[in-house]
């Protein structure tokens, strides 16, 4: 009999408490966290047994200060999610998840985050904030009267030959507990998000003309390692992070209609005492669609498993159902699998009938690595989710929505 659990809002859950643990939550820990000059109650959540680790989190809840911005940095959804939860990932390496905790970044504000995504050349909005506000990406280099026959010509090459790199600025905060039972901040992790194309539009007397150019991978990384070195040097004048090492992860966006995220491609931290990053290490991870000519050439044997996955799926229902997966790589090797399967039912019987066949049967056919499942209808109507946490457990988790 296959396990079913009420995962509807897991997602959630783990990104606000999760970490390994036993099969219920831990008592929550009361604490007192220093905020200025004055003493706050706070609790750090309990852990969750989940096949990942997440960091505990300081409750109450600081939103961070530029809570929102970032869906006016990062286009694709895909990379919004992946760039906020590979930032947690990525933070593992210098910040372990039993001795810190969570907290969203509390020094970079909405203004200065997005002064910082301007060209240097831009006039930066006002802040409170007493960092530096000029912004990070290349000056235009031109100034041309919007009534000046050749502006757009000139605004659009202007645009191709300098292009924006830099997307977005994402601060975390991990808060460690001191010797007198408070927390205070143990480190930082700065993620910068590049872009993979630029595009990019020229407004002339209400007329929209758009352009787009697509970035060189080598040139991105030498703009993103001295932007970093920027950052890096500017945070250094906040006196909360004098002494507090700060991680740079840099990560490049896919394309704005792709249909899988891009990756972190180097991470580097800046010591305590330090203004620079030390040296920097290049991060190993990709995505891949399947089925995909990329996979069937990158991944032959996880390519050969899924298709034999899918045609298996297939067979269950008389028409056509699409199954579309997504493969997490870390230093080459498959980590996760996503798996999408819309199908168009008539009824909770077959919904269920068919959950059964995939977690039973069809699963069985994939690597043996942590496996996703979405089952939904053709109308984007969720229907059931599998998941198969990690590579011994014998039996799949099992959801079926009851709406």
């Amino acid at each position: 009999m296959m396990k079913r659990v009420g995962l509807l809002f897991l997602s959630t859950l783990l990104l606000l408490t999760g970490c390994l643990g036993g099969d219920e939550l831990e008592k929550e820990e009361k604490i007192v966290q220093e905020k200025g000059k004055k003493d706050e109650k706070a609790i750090i959540t309990g852990e969750i047994n989940t096949g990942e680790k997440y960091y505990r989190s300081i409750f109450p809840f600081e939103p961070g200060g530029a809570r929102g911005v970032i869906r006016y940095g990062v286009d694709n959804r895909l990379d919004i999610n992946e760039f906020e939860m590979g930032l947690m990932r990525i933070a593992q390496d210098t910040f372990s998840t039993d001795k810190y905790f969570f907290q969203e970044g509390q020094i970079l504000n909405e203004p200065t985050v997005t002064n910082w995504l301007k060209r240097a050349d831009e006039e930066p909005g006002k802040s409170k904030s007493k960092l530096d506000q000029t912004g990070l990406n290349p000056k235009l280099g031109v100034k041309v009267d919007e009534g000046d026959p050749g502006f757009k010509d000139k605004m659009l090459e202007a645009n191709k030959n300098n292009p924006k790199y830099l997307s977005y600025v994402l601060e975390h905060n991990y808060l460690v507990q001191s010797g007198d039972g408070k927390v205070k901040l143990g480190g930082v992790v700065v993620g910068l998000s590049f872009n993979s194309t630029y595009y990019y539009d020229v407004n002339q007397q209400g007329l929209i003309y758009p352009g787009e150019v697509k970035l060189q991978r080598e040139k991105v990384k030498q703009e993103a390692q001295k932007i970093a070195g920027q950052v890096a040097s500017r945070l250094r004048t906040d006196p909360k992070l004098k002494d507090v090492p700060i991680v740079f992860a840099l990560y490049q966006e896919e394309e704005r209609d792709s249909v899988t995220p891009g990756n972190f491609f180097a991470s580097g931290v800046v010591k305590k005492g330090s203004n620079s990053v030390s040296s920097w290490e290049d991060v190993d991870e990709d995505y891949v669609l399947f089925p995909s000519d990329a996979a069937s050439k990158k991944k032959r044997s996880d390519y050969e498993k899924f298709t034999t996955f899918k045609s298996k799926v297939q067979e269950y229902f008389p028409n056509y159902i699409g199954v579309i997966g997504k493969g997490y790589y870390k230093d080459g090797n498959l980590e996760r699998l996503t798996i999408e399967i819309p199908v168009q039912f008539r009824g909770k019987a077959e919904i269920i009938s068919f959950t059964q066949f995939v977690a039973t049967s069809a699963l069985g056919e994939l690597p043996n690595v942590p496996v996703e499942v979405y089952i939904g209808s053709a109308v984007d109507q969720p229907e059931a989710l599998i998941v198969k946490d990690e590579t011994t457990q014998e039996e799949p988790f099992v959801h079926i929505y009851r709406k």
